[in-house]
């Protein structure tokens, strides 16, 4: 019964601030988590390798603006999904946008090198979100003055 409840709660929490960004004519950035289901004993060399390959492409396109933000993140404890990628754009459209030019990127610098994540983490899903209201620091809110 609860659960039921907390849906409806949590959806009427996120349309203000959704409304309010449309209403100011703002469209609210969008979100994408790949979900990767990883071997743990081969997971150190496949983050290496994200970290030496992956990221300089991502902050690359982040410079030129074509997204917001990008990471990995790893968990130990949830379900068999245990790493995951998210990638913060304008909309779902220029995350699309980035994923296709980095993956030009990468096969223009690796071709078809196999890579340790991916043998690593054979299985993914992806998601794809539109951001609601949030708590961020920002210049003269939240504190005393």
């Amino acid at each position: 019964m609860r659960r039921m409840l907390v849906i409806p709660l949590l959806a009427a929490l996120a349309i203000p601030g959704t409304a309010r960004a449309q209403d100011e004519g703002e469209q609210p950035p969008a979100l994408r988590l790949s979900f990767f289901m990883c071997d743990f004993n081969k997971l150190s060399a496949a983050m290496e390798e994200a970290e030496a390959r992956d990221i300089p492409v991502w902050n690359d396109l982040i410079a030129e603006g074509m997204v917001q933000s990008y990471g990995y993140f790893v968990h130990s404890w949830a379900s068999e999904y245990n790493v995951g990628i998210y990638t913060i754009g304008e909309s779902i459209e220029a995350i699309l946008a980035a994923v296709d030019e980095a993956d030009r990127r990468f096969q223009e610098r690796y071709g078809d090198e196999p890579s340790k994540f991916g043998e690593a983490c054979p299985h993914h899903r992806d998601g794809f979100y539109t951001m609601g209201p949030s708590a961020e620091a920002s210049e003269g809110g939240g504190g005393q003055d």
